[in-house]
């Protein structure tokens, strides 16, 4: 009969193959569980670090807009708040702790789970500094605000008269007066970013417009004027007053009454005989009015005084377009001396036939000073 031996060399060679695959199905499945862990961890994990990866992100954008505005000193102050924060939470996401946690690398991951205890702390101390992180960036963004509104609120009247197309300063205009509210510091860097590029876009377009009139200036220079009153008769003076004035894109509207913001008379102080309306909106900006009734209307529409006149109103015009309003800073209490000088340096009004027609006019008398602060008007001084 056959004989079993128990301990035979295959039953042991079964045994030990048996063992291995034990062995390395316990193996398996240790680290199934072990991959499962730490995949549900990084899971439930991610999203909240994302979320506070992206306020870190705005913050240090917000930053940088800051630092992009026409004076950044003045928001040096929560600028550097807001870095000190930065840091504090870049000190916390850099810990050893969260990358194992976060790696891509299983092995790392594994790791990980000894630090599990560690890594809640840090992650609760993270959201803490994101929290604080958002309330810092909020105060940056809205010192931000704060100057944009004070720039708007001294300069966008006089930007919607400098500008020759007024949609954006409109624009910005109906953007200002409403009420803003954001859901996230995202969405509120977003909205300042937008009204920052409106408002330089706004500024360029004065910067152009002040060009184009610099040109135009020139061009109206450059039509030849006779001296003598019986040159031309009435007709042609006012013909060529008109040409003057629509080189600048100007109408002459003659009327018999003085009528200028709610001022009005027939002739006040007896000395008008021409004028230019800075009115708050644009419906005066580029017209120019005559008055008919002036005592010496008959006289000044068959000389070339008329277009001296015209000259005069025109240059009230360029000052306001250069420096958002007919009676700059640099000009003081001389500004229609300063109009007269900038009417000879630049649109080539006589000088002799000014003098003459207001002579014992202190007010409008020119010097070397007034031409002065002409020049410094038309280099864009406007003090």
């Amino acid at each position: 009969m056959l004989y079993h031996n128990p301990n035979s060399r295959g039953r042991r060679n079964v045994l030990r193959i048996v063992g291995v695959l034990v062995v390395l199905a316990v193996i398996a499945s240790v680290a199934n569980f072990l991959r499962t862990t730490t995949s549900d961890a990084v899971s439930n994990v991610k999203p909240q670090i994302e979320m506070m990866q992206s306020i870190r992100q705005t913050a240090q954008d917000s930053i940088t807009f800051a630092q992009s505005m026409d004076d950044p000193n003045q928001f040096a102050t929560h600028i550097e708040t807001v870095q000190r924060y930065i840091d504090d939470y870049d000190r916390l996401a850099d810990a050893k702790q969260i990358k194992y946690l976060l790696s891509d690398n299983p092995q790392e991951r594994i790791i990980g789970l000894l630090y599990r205890n560690q890594q809640r702390t840090i992650i609760d101390n993270m959201r803490v500094a994101a929290h604080n992180l958002d309330k810092q960036t909020k105060e940056l963004l809205s010192a931000v605000d704060a100057a944009m509104s004070d720039d708007f609120s001294q300069h966008a009247a006089q930007w919607l008269l400098q500008v020759d197309n007024p949609t954006q300063v409109n624009e910005l205009i109906d953007r200002y007066g409403k009420q803003r509210a954001y859901a996230s510091m995202r969405e509120m860097l977003a909205d300042l970013r937008s009204l920052h590029k409106l408002r330089s876009d706004v500024k360029q377009q004065v910067s152009t417009a002040v060009s184009n009139l610099h040109n135009a200036e020139a061009a109206a220079a450059a039509i030849a004027v006779p001296e003598r009153n019986g040159d031309l008769d009435p007709a042609g003076w006012y013909t060529l007053a008109t040409n003057v004035a629509s080189t600048m894109g100007v109408q002459i509207e003659q009327t018999m009454e003085f009528n200028c913001g709610g001022q009005s008379g027939e002739n006040p102080n007896g000395f008008v005989a021409a004028y230019y309306c800075q009115m708050p909106d644009r419906s005066q900006r580029d017209i120019m009015h005559i008055l008919t009734t002036h005592p010496d209307w008959t006289q000044t529409a068959r000389s070339p005084w008329l277009v001296d006149m015209v000259k005069h109103e025109l240059s009230h015009r360029s000052i306001m377009i250069s420096c958002g309003t007919t009676q700059p800073a640099i000009a003081g209490n001389r500004t229609e001396a300063v109009t007269n000088s900038y009417s000879a340096l630049y649109f080539g009004a006589d000088r002799g036939r000014i003098a003459t027609e207001q002579q014992g006019v202190a007010e409008y008398a020119m010097d070397a000073q007034s031409d002065q602060i002409a020049a410094s008007i038309h280099d864009g001084n406007c003090g």
